[in-house]
């Protein structure tokens, strides 16, 4: 038994010993800090529709960093996507924000994956009021005063994101 728990922690070390430095960065001037307000006005969606953040007043907004090539966001956004599907119409929008290099990547993984949630994707024009996080996935929240109230930088556990709701 000691054998297997000597083997976790070894395996656990070697995966934390590839994460970039900047996970462990608690640096908070390169991103909204909580009791901010949401930092944009309008972003275009891959759906070519235009969200403007005063059409979020009255909800609580879940801003989700993701990327097609990150293994922490493919094991998180399903439980992203229910959390969309489960509170839609009901107090709680989700806003998926994608990384990727290429639009094509991230309009490929969210059909190619079924997800529903609206999403944008993080073009140069949008950098200027969306910052791009250090490392994804992130999670941020916004109440329904649009305060930001928490941050989660990491992949959550799915019991966590569907406490999201709480902020209802």
């Amino acid at each position: 038994m000691q054998l297997k728990a000597r083997r976790n922690l070894i395996q656990a070390g070697a995966l934390l010993a590839c994460l970039p430095a900047s996970v462990f960065a608690s640096d908070q001037s390169k991103g909204p800090e909580i009791g901010s307000a949401i930092g944009w006005s309008q972003v275009k969606l891959l759906n070519d529709d235009i969200l403007k953040s005063s059409q979020l007043k009255g909800q609580v907004l879940v801003t989700y960093f993701w990327a097609s090539w990150c293994p922490f966001c493919a094991q998180q956004t399903p439980e992203i996507e229910k959390l969309s599907a489960s509170f839609q119409g009901r107090g709680l929008y989700v806003l998926g924000v994608s990384i990727d290099k290429d639009v094509l990547a991230a309009k490929a993984h969210l059909l190619k994956n079924r997800y529903a949630f609206p999403s944008t994707w993080l073009d140069p024009q949008s950098k200027s009021e969306l910052k791009k996080p250090a490392a994804v996935p992130v999670v941020m929240v916004y109440n329904k005063v649009g305060q930001l109230v928490q941050i989660e930088k990491g992949q959550m556990f799915p019991e966590d994101v569907q406490a999201l709701s709480r902020w209802i």
